[in-house]
C-alpha cells in the first residue's frame, strides 16, 4: 500500500509538471484545485484480485471538494461515505482526482479481508472506516467526464456531471 501511495504521488507531481508553463512546489501539487459541483454515477466495480464484476451503483454528490457518496460493497450492504477530494490537472480534458474520508457500512468485516492495510487494527474492525482514492476523469463535453475510480481493492467506473 505504502508503494502505491508513493509511486501515486510521484506519478502526480511527474505529470503535473509536464503539464504546466509555471512549475509549482511539492505543497501545491499535493493541495491541487477544488472540484467542481458534481454528481457521480459509478455502477460497476471489478474486484483487483479475481476480477469479478458486480454492480457497486457508486452514487455521489459534490460541492466544491465535499462529497457525499452512497453505494453497495462488496459484501452487498448498503454504505455511506464522507470524501474530501481534490483534482490535478494534467491536460485539459483529462484530470487525476485524489480524496479521502470516513464511511460506515462494512460492520467491521473488512478486518477479514486479504490486501487491507493495517487489517486487524481499529481502523477496519469498528463501524466507521476509512476511505481513500485515485480517480481518473476523463472530459468528453463541458459538463461530462467518464471516470475510473482506483482503490486498492477495488475499480470502480463509470460518469460524473458537472453541475
Amino acid at each position: 500500500m505504502k508503494k502505491l501511495i508513493i509511486f501515486s504521488l510521484l506519478f502526480l507531481v511527474f505529470l503535473n509538471l509536464e503539464a504546466q508553463k509555471k512549475p509549482q512546489s511539492l505543497w501545491e501539487i499535493l493541495k491541487g484545485k477544488e472540484l467542481e459541483s458534481s454528481i457521480t454515477f459509478l455502477p460497476v466495480g471489478i474486484h483487483t484480485k479475481d476480477l469479478e464484476v458486480f454492480g457497486v451503483w457508486y452514487t455521489s454528490y459534490n460541492y466544491k471538494s465535499y462529497e457525499l457518496a452512497v453505494f453497495k460493497n462488496s459484501f452487498g450492504d448498503f454504505t455511506i461515505a464522507a470524501l474530501y477530494k481534490r483534482k490535478q490537472e494534467i491536460t485539459k480534458n483529462f484530470s487525476v482526482i485524489y480524496g479521502l474520508g470516513v464511511m460506515h457500512g462494512y460492520h467491521g468485516k473488512m478486518q477479514n479481508v486479504d490486501g487491507i492495510p493495517f487489517r486487524k487494527t481499529f481502523l477496519w474492525t469498528g463501524e466507521i472506516n476509512p476511505v481513500g482514492g485515485l480517480s481518473l476523469d476523463y472530459k468528453i463535453s463541458k459538463k461530462t467526464s467518464l471516470q475510473l475510480s482506483l482503490t486498492p481493492l477495488v475499480f470502480v467506473y463509470g460518469f460524473r456531471y458537472i453541475i
